[in-house]
């Protein structure tokens, strides 16, 4: 059994977040727009509540305030995975040694 969250959750977050990042930056849509090339009428639905349909168009605002997509739609950094927790020592102190060469195909 499939567990839905509600889209009015995310919906909500992407508006409060995007409204707080645009004030931060002291930047106005019109100039996000630009940047982005996302059309202004496209932000302006999100910052009134519509939900996104396009992953790429998230990730390019993501992109340009240099956040995540999970801050982006969630509010919040996502937790570390608990791997890398694991092996964190270990990685910092260089015990592991990453190889990379050129396979051939």
């Amino acid at each position: 059994m499939k567990h839905r969250v509600p889209d009015m959750i995310v919906t909500v977050t992407i508006k409060t977040t995007l409204k707080r990042l645009i004030a931060e930056s002291g930047i106005t849509v019109t100039h996000l727009s630009r940047a982005t090339k996302i059309p202004a009428q496209t932000l302006h639905n999100w910052l009134a509540g519509a939900e996104p349909k396009s992953l790429t168009q998230l990730k390019k605002v993501a992109d340009y305030f240099d956040v995540s997509m999970d801050y982006l739609c969630f509010g919040k950094e996502p937790k570390p995975r608990k791997v890398l927790n694991e092996y964190e020592n270990e990685i910092n102190a260089g015990i592991f040694e990453v190889v990379l060469r050129k396979i051939k195909s």
